[in-house]
């Protein structure tokens, strides 16, 4: 699991700085610049605004489980990849996105690789499973 997210006095500056940007599409959470779904891209400390309204961190947090938000990405992203094939190029995206900045990986989005899309479907469903319990 990625141990590079910030803290979450972090994460709620930098995603109210989102939400108050003409870049953030409300309906989907996503930057219109850099296309990236900001209630994941804001928890990484490595991660940084394409507008230059916040930067990159060192001041990381290594948590014992996912935060919040991230578990409320997995839940909300199993609609669209339920049937064991994402719903669409976005719903790929928005997987593979999570799965990388979950486990610190760099699966291209748009692959079209089946073992590379299988890990990242079984990594997702895996964490649907153990969190929808909760």
């Amino acid at each position: 699991m990625n141990r590079f997210f910030v803290p979450n006095e972090v994460y709620e500056d930098r995603i109210a700085i989102c939400r108050d940007c003409v870049y953030y599409f409300k309906p989907t959470g996503n930057c219109k610049i850099c296309t990236c779904f900001m209630k994941v891209k804001a928890r990484i400390a490595t991660q940084h605004c394409p507008q230059k309204y916040w930067d990159k961190t060192t001041e990381v947090e290594a948590p014992e489980t996912l935060p919040q938000e991230i578990v409320d990405e997995i839940l909300d992203m199993w609609k669209d990849l339920k049937t064991g094939r994402a719903k669409d190029q976005a719903a790929k995206k928005r997987m593979i996105e999570t799965y990388n900045t979950i486990y610190n990986t760099n699966y291209n989005v748009r692959t079209n690789c089946g073992s590379c899309i299988s890990t990242c479907f079984d990594g997702i469903k895996k964490l649907y499973n153990e969190y929808a319990k909760g």
